[in-house]
């Protein structure tokens, strides 16, 4: 299983993903576009990216719509920012944010631990929030499959991830020296941690299926926010 997972599985994931994305983008594109825009039509494209940025970094439409659904959708991104952040750890060292606050030696191992718990909570009491929402009368109507799934298997990855944190931590060097292995097509089996191997097999099954989920819109909304403001 773990030759599986280590050896093979990463680069199933990459190929699914590349292709799936571009397959979405190729249906996406050829969909016919209402000439409609939104009211009031901006006046330059500078205005444009205002918007949509404003809209996709504050989530302006959320809190005009709901107060509760935006502090729930705040948690769970700016969570999940900073968990995509922190693992650039697992290819790369960032020294320079290190020198930067003057960090050094053990002190970089209780920083990254206290960082990544910290964007994991922020992450899963997002994603617990979103989750039981989904539960209530209304919503569960309008919910499909793909919600469940999605905020389910984000759950399980959270908790398989803080819990290697808090039990069965693995040091940065072992993750940077497989990843980089991954990349130069030379990976290795070199970890041996049962919460790290599903963590990691979590994560990649939701990364194959992301093109064909509603967490696609990481892609489609900048550009279709963009065609309903000119």
């Amino acid at each position: 299983m773990d030759q599986f997972i280590f050896l093979i599985l990463p680069y199933v994931t990459i190929f699914v993903f590349v292709v799936g994305l571009i397959w979405r983008i190729r249906i996406w594109w050829a969909k016919p576009r209402a000439k409609a825009v939104l009211f009031p039509a901006a006046k330059s494209n500078s205005v444009v990216v205002r918007r949509v940025v404003g809209d996709i970094v504050l989530f302006g439409k959320t809190f005009s719509m709901s107060k509760s659904l935006w502090i729930m959708t705040v948690l769970f991104h700016l969570g999940l920012l900073l968990v995509v952040l922190g693992h650039i750890r697992t290819v790369i060292e960032i020294g320079f944010l290190w020198r930067w606050f003057n960090v050094q030696g053990e002190g970089i191992d209780h920083v990254a631990f206290a960082m990544g718990m910290t964007a994991g909570g922020l992450v899963l009491a997002g994603v617990i929030l979103l989750l039981t929402r989904r539960f209530t009368p209304k919503m569960r109507v309008l919910s499909i499959f793909d919600d469940y799934f999605v905020l389910g298997m984000l759950l399980m990855i959270i908790l398989t991830g803080l819990s290697m944190r808090l039990w069965m931590p693995i040091h940065a060097d072992e993750i940077q020296r497989y990843a980089r292995g991954v990349l130069t097509l030379q990976p290795a089996v070199e970890i041996n941690n049962v919460l790290f191997a599903w963590h990691f097999f979590l994560a990649l099954v939701l990364i194959m299926y992301l093109p064909f989920s509603k967490l696609v819109h990481v892609v489609s909304k900048p550009v279709a926010e963009s065609w309903t403001m000119r």
